[in-house]
Order: C-alpha cells, then sequence, then structure tokens
C-alpha cells in the first residue's frame, strides 16, 4: 500500500477504525517513516501515551473486579472498591458485567467497555512500536471462560491466568486450560494400544451370547481389579485367562459360577493387560473375545500416577480433564457428567463431556 490517507491518520487518532484496519495502519506505520514522522506532528506523542496509560491504569484490575463480585475482600478493600465505583462508569459497567455472567452458565464474557479498553490498548501499543517509545502498558485481561464447580468458579481469562485452581503442578495447570479452552485432551497412555483394532485377529467372527463389561480400554487404579462381564446363563461355568502382554505372564482363575472375578495376586503396575472369558454349558464351550474381535485390554496405573492423582483437588472440571488423560476414562466420564449438571447449557461442560466419551469410543 502507499503512505497513510488523512481518513486512516484521523481513525488512528481518534480510535474509530475496525481492527482489521487498526492491524494494517499499525503495520504500515511499523514500517513507514514517512507516516510514523507525520503521525509525530499531529500528534502530541508524550501527551497522548500518557493519557492512554493514564486510562488503562486508572481502572480495576480483573482480579480485583472479580474477588469484589465474589465477595472475598475485606471490608476496608471492599469500601474503597466501592468509593471508585461510584466515579468510575467503566468500572461500574464491568461489575454489572461479571454480575451477570456468574448468574448464567455460559462459556465467556466480552462487555463492550472491555472491549473498548482492549481496543485502547491496542491503539497505544501500536503507537509505541510506531514511534518508538519504551512505555509499559498495562492492558486488563478478559475473562474468557468459566465454570460452576461444587462451591467453586473456576475461571481462565485472556492472559491464561486460572481462578478457582490450586494445588496443582504446572503441566496440570496446563491440561486444565486447554480442557476449559475446549481443546483435545491428551492422554498419557497409548489409547491405540488399550484398543487394538479388530483386524489385528484373524478369524471367523460369530455372534457371541455374552459380553465383557469392565475393564475394557480403560486405565485402572487397583492392581487387583474386578473383572466382569455380562452371564450366558444360570448353569453356566467361567474361566478367566489374565495375560501381562509385556512379559507374558498368564494368570487363570478358578471355574466361577459368577459373572465377576477378582484376581487373588496383585498385577504389575504400570503393565498391560489383556483378558477374556471361556464360558461352559453343559459341555459347549464360547470364549470371548475372539477373533476377529479385538482383545479386551486394561493398563494397572503406575505408583507415581496413582500417587499424583491421589492430590487432586475436589474438582470435577480438575479430575475430568486429569482422570482423562491418566487414562481412567469411566472415571472422568462420572466427573465430566457431574460438571454439566451443574453447569446447564454451557459448552464448555458439554463439550468436556463429548470429548471424553470420543475417547472412550461411546458418543452418543
Amino acid at each position: 500500500m502507499g503512505h497513510l490517507t488523512e481518513r486512516e491518520f484521523s481513525g488512528y487518532r481518534q480510535r474509530t477504525l475496525e481492527p482489521e484496519s487498526l492491524l494494517r495502519v499499525s503495520g504500515h506505520l511499523q514500517g513507514c517513516e514517512d507516516c510514523r514522522a507525520k503521525l509525530g506532528e499531529l500528534v502530541g506523542v508524550g501527551d497522548a501515551l500518557g493519557r492512554m496509560r493514564q486510562s488503562l491504569e486508572s481502572h480495576l484490575t480483573a482480579e480485583q473486579l472479580q474477588r469484589f463480585v465474589d465477595g472475598e475482600l475485606e471490608s476496608g478493600a471492599r469500601e474503597g472498591i466501592e468509593q471508585h465505583l461510584d466515579s468510575c462508569a467503566e468500572c461500574a459497567t464491568d461489575v454489572q458485567a461479571l454480575r451477570e455472567f456468574a448468574r448464567e452458565p455460559v462459556s465467556s464474557v466480552r462487555t463492550a467497555a472491555l472491549a473498548r479498553r482492549w481496543w485502547l490498548a491496542a491503539v497505544a501499543a501500536a503507537l509505541v512500536i510506531a514511534l518508538g517509545g519504551g512505555v509499559w502498558l498495562r492492558q486488563r485481561p478478559v475473562l474468557i471462560a468459566a465454570v460452576n464447580d461444587g462451591a467453586t468458579r473456576i475461571t481462565l481469562d485472556s492472559r491464561g491466568r486460572l481462578g478457582g485452581v490450586a494445588g496443582l503442578s504446572p503441566q496440570e495447570m496446563e491440561s486444565v486450560r486447554r480442557g476449559l479452552q475446549g481443546e483435545r485432551l491428551m492422554p498419557a497412555v497409548n489409547l491405540g494400544e488399550l484398543r487394538p483394532p479388530s483386524s489385528a485377529l484373524m478369524g471367523t467372527e460369530a455372534p457371541a451370547s455374552f459380553h465383557l463389561v469392565a475393564p475394557v480400554g480403560v486405565a485402572v487404579r487397583s492392581s487387583t481389579p474386578e473383572l466382569r462381564w455380562t452371564a450366558r446363563g444360570s448353569a453356566a461355568m467361567y474361566v478367566v485367562t489374565l495375560k501381562n502382554i509385556a512379559s507374558g505372564q498368564v494368570i487363570d482363575s478358578p471355574p466361577l459360577h459368577v459373572a465377576a472375578w477378582t484376581p487373588n495376586e496383585s498385577l504389575e503396575r504400570g503393565a498391560l493387560y489383556a483378558w477374556q472369558v471361556a464360558a461352559s454349558v453343559e459341555g459347549r464351550e464360547e470364549v470371548v473375545p475372539s477373533p476377529p474381535s479385538p482383545q479386551a485390554r486394561f493398563l494397572v496405573l503406575d505408583a507415581n500416577t496413582m500417587a499424583k492423582l491421589a492430590n487432586l483437588p475436589p474438582s470435577h472440571l480438575v479430575r475430568a480433564i486429569l482422570y482423562a488423560e491418566a487414562g481412567l476414562l469411566d472415571e472422568a466420564q462420572q466427573e465430566a457428567t457431574a460438571l454439566e449438571g451443574e453447569n446447564r447449557g454451557s459448552k464448555i461442560a458439554r463439550g468436556l463431556l463429548e470429548r471424553i466419551q470420543r475417547l472412550r469410543g461411546t458418543t452418543p
């Protein structure tokens, strides 16, 4: 493009440019010395930056606003904010928007006042770049996501800061941020190993008269998990075969007359196991799963992961995300279902539940 027009200079100075035009004009100013010089003539640079900075820094921070709305401030601090609100229409508007937001389980909020302030910050930052200034400008963070979680409200602002969550490692905090923003869950376990495709085994498929229930395609906490399946009939006798895929160790159950069995010896932590059940009725035996159906597999969580999960806060959101990433998909779905129940209509809660259901292969 050529040099900026008078109309563009005017819109830039008066903060009336659309966001796309603002970016274009700011980029031009950064690379065009002539236009920067003309802008410097049109604008009293020191005064302009001072006014912009004062405007940005004379308002309450997002944290102050949130704590005021949540009633977390002591009486002295609260009275000071109330006095500020009496004289600041923009902050008063922000408080009203946050109160409305707290009453509704929606995924994000962007008030007109906050938007105007972001525009102002963008203009100020662009002007600093264009004129080579070194003034630090503080942009008010905007609340972009929130969910009700028991007695707590978990929030995420535009700077990536989480509110209502404590006691997590940096890696766990990052997982929660991704979950709040609707990003893909990243299980630490290889779900492909837990659910091998049917084509991995060869044979003739025939309808089974019973099937395995759990654990199948998930991780488990216990080193002596209960294995469950549907009954073939009241007279059926069952034998379970359990195999450590890495070591090849095989454990067989005694003959059973119930559709459940718990190994009498601890399984290896961190190991992947495959299991099947042979059911016999009047001398007719049926084994489930049989080729070409895939193996039924589960992972016994390692001790380190178990210790981390034991210290999680009592948060449906946190547990749903971190359980899913550990492979505890059944428990993760329970937590996500509870979170959705507390946030009816929330795209965040519903989206998290659906992502976990996809990992389990049970999306409605």
